[in-house]
């Protein structure tokens, strides 16, 4: 046996046909709108980071948002003395496009300016810093690559 289907009415057996059709577009219609990410409530765009620079030579200090740092799960850990060496988590630490590392000392109420830092050898989570900042300083841990994308202008790019 064959059914008959009438393209405007749908199948010959049931009237059910423009009603699924319409609830079929209306899910991919509502699927669609849901792939944005919802940035703010108002119509300005949403910024995330302010980069600023003393001058176009110095390395720029980077201040997030606290809805910024809500969203990256920001977190910080502090430079230690180990055995005589400074250490520091190797999750702070930021591989630059030319394989120089750095680390982000905190300066203020969730603003950041990228350090140079010499390292040493990796032991399980953590790194010997042959230079660096002293004992006791606060650094970027968890976000630290969202912050160096703010940095070169990465914001909202994804």
């Amino acid at each position: 046996m064959s059914t008959a289907v009438d393209v405007a009415r749908g199948p010959a057996s049931g009237r059910a046909w423009p009603r699924t059709l319409a609830a079929g577009l209306a899910v991919f219609a509502l699927s669609l709108t849901a792939c944005g990410e919802v940035e703010s409530g108002t119509s300005e765009a949403y910024h995330p980071a302010t980069v600023t620079s003393a001058d176009p030579t110095s390395i720029p200090t980077v201040e997030l948002t606290d809805e910024a740092a809500r969203r990256i799960d920001l977190a910080f850990v502090t430079v230690k003395r180990a055995d005589g060496d400074l250490v520091v988590d190797y999750e702070a630490l930021i591989y630059d496009k030319k394989g120089q590392t750095w680390l982000y000392e905190v300066k203020g109420p969730l603003t950041f300016v990228r350090t140079k830092v010499t390292t040493g050898p990796i032991d399980d989570d953590e790194v010997t810093l042959l230079e660096g900042p002293p004992p006791g300083t606060k650094v970027v841990g968890r976000g630290v690559t969202q912050i160096y994308g703010a940095e070169l202008g990465m914001e909202g790019k994804h």
